[in-house]
């Protein structure tokens, strides 16, 4: 059997052109590390936090982009670069930046995030009623997103605990009369309805209810005896 000598030198010379692309191009994609500060996978509204990550291999970029969804604490911007604040124009109080690689001619940069969990409920009243629907947004966040040029550099992502649907379930959790199983679930259904306030209240009432021997519920409330039971609907 011949052995085509030429193909195969042609052929060893394309899968090592092959190999040397793609080490050059892995070895110059940039990467970031956690210097300082956690990751939790979940945060409650309104909780600090504060991380710094060092962003390396940057020499072969032109845009930084990083992105948050953490809003200022105070008067703190979210994002500090250190000994390059002085050569960085934009609002390092926006949750997304850009920044210009090439005016900074570094190689990596540290960037400190610091921030606090937004606040997930958006109010809405009804018209001239005093009926108010609570809708929450999204609960998938990011402590940050990077890209480098168009690439993904590097994202951490946290869940943000809504204070308002922890408070309504533990609530509902107090709730231990088995004849109630049915209001808490129309309650919950209030609440998922986005009448969060109204069914805050009817879960608070029902988590005091004094339930005696001779008080029946069958789809209705039927007082047997001179007890008090309040019920706000």
């Amino acid at each position: 059997m011949k052995i085509n000598h030429f193909n195969l030198s042609i052929n060893k010379k394309i899968i090592i052109l092959i190999l040397f692309i793609f080490f050059v191009n892995n070895s110059s994609a940039a990467t970031v590390e956690l210097t300082s500060g956690t990751l939790p996978s979940s945060l409650r509204e309104g909780i600090q936090t504060n991380l710094t990550v060092k962003i390396n291999e940057l020499q072969d970029n032109n845009l930084l982009t990083i992105e948050t969804s953490l809003i200022p604490a105070g008067d703190k911007p979210l994002y500090d670069f250190g000994e390059l604040n002085a050569f960085i124009n934009e609002n390092r109080y926006q949750q997304k930046i850009t920044l210009n690689l090439s005016s900074l001619n570094k190689q990596f940069i540290y960037v400190t995030i610091s921030g606090k969990a937004p606040d997930a409920g958006n109010n809405i009243k009804c018209g001239n009623s005093d009926i108010i629907i609570t809708k929450f947004g999204n609960t998938k966040l990011k402590f940050y997103e990077i890209h480098a040029d168009d690439k993904l550099t590097g994202i951490e992502s946290f869940d943000l605990i809504i204070l308002k649907k922890e408070n309504f379930e533990k609530t509902l959790q107090q709730v231990s009369w088995s004849q109630l199983d049915d209001l808490k679930k129309e309650t919950r259904n209030l609440f998922d309805l986005g009448l969060v306030n109204d069914a805050q209240i009817l879960a608070n009432s029902m988590k005091n209810i004094q339930l005696p021997n001779n008080l029946l519920l069958f789809g209705f409330i039927e007082i047997k005896d001179n007890t008090w039971l309040n019920v706000i609907f």
